[in-house]
């Protein structure tokens, strides 16, 4: 046997492969069990896109996936979850697209969590599509989840800035949760001052 399978049975031995969520043991980041927690969305907030396809209830497992990938780093779970989304891509979107564009963030909090959660969940969709620098987030905001619906429209009001290029195109937003839908119509107005001709949502998990 190779030193190097020595080693990963080893590892494997002493720190054995736990699902993300329920953290009982198994192969995968996420396990059967959780998955199948996974509920799916029959109706959500109206948003100011032409289209939406958003995936889970932001409640049960898919909730918690969605805020331990987010707060607690858990970037375990961004592999699963992408795969979910490639699906509903698939499904829904493909050959439909000029350009995927996953929500900004702030670059000061970007730097504070280390990444941005919805660049993650774009690893599985085409990789020539998506396109993070066509929309930026140009103003710094309070954390949306602090702030009632009215609130966030106010602290979101001209935060995102759009490149000229997404003029005549169809773009597609993608982002890990929707709740009020804000986020996601500000981005929207964005894209469409800079001359976007649709504008469209893919999100892992939302509010009904």
């Amino acid at each position: 046997m190779k030193t190097l399978d020595r080693r990963h049975l080893l590892l494997n031995w002493l720190y054995p492969t736990r699902c993300g969520l329920c953290g009982l043991l198994d192969d995968a980041p996420i396990c059967h069990t959780c998955l199948a927690d996974f509920r799916d969305v029959h109706r959500t907030a109206r948003l100011d896109v032409d289209r939406h396809l958003i995936l889970y209830h932001y409640s049960g497992r898919a909730g918690q996936a969605v805020r331990r990938l987010k707060y607690s780093r858990a970037t375990v779970l961004a592999g699963p979850m992408a795969e979910r989304l490639a699906v509903g891509f698939e499904r829904d979107f493909a050959g439909e697209v000029d350009a995927i564009v996953p929500v900004p963030l702030h670059w000061t909090r970007r730097f504070m969590r280390g990444f941005n959660q919805s660049e993650l969940l774009c690893f599985q969709l085409p990789s020539d599509l998506v396109r993070p620098r066509l929309l930026r987030r140009v103003r710094a905001t309070k954390p949306q989840s602090s702030l009632d619906p009215a609130a966030r429209l106010v602290s979101l009001a001209d935060a995102f800035r759009a490149d000229s290029w997404v003029a005549g195109k169809t773009i597609l937003l993608v982002d890990d949760v929707v709740t009020s839908g804000s986020t996601a119509s500000e981005c929207s107005r964005a894209l469409r001052a800079a001359g976007a001709k649709s504008v469209s949502m893919l999100a892992f998990a939302g509010s009904p």
